[in-house]
């Protein structure tokens, strides 16, 4: 029984840690907003997945509505992923 229910928690466990994507999430926190141009300003660390060392910079998002809820001094998470030779980021939690 206890076996079971080990494998039941590392089965819950791996789902959670794959349930954002590919890459870890990075933390930030917005500075600006562009809301016409769909581009966000984080100030954050390390971006290891794509290898970029910790700076405030403008993101586009890949959609829209990403930034809704969002606003100046928001703490989030997120993904930036290099798409056709553009940073953009691809998820964000609030």
């Amino acid at each position: 029984m206890k076996i079971l229910s080990l494998a039941a928690a590392l089965a819950v466990a791996a789902t959670t840690s794959f349930a954002g994507g590919d890459h870890d999430m990075s933390m930030g926190t917005v500075t600006n907003l562009d809301r016409k141009s769909n581009v966000v300003t984080i100030n954050h660390g390390p971006l290891k997945n794509i290898n970029m060392p910790a700076m405030e910079m403008g993101y586009a998002v890949a959609k829209p509505s990403m930034l809704k809820g969002l606003r100046k001094g928001s703490q989030i998470h997120f993904v930036v992923e290099q798409i056709n030779g553009q940073y953009i980021v691809t998820e964000i939690m609030k």
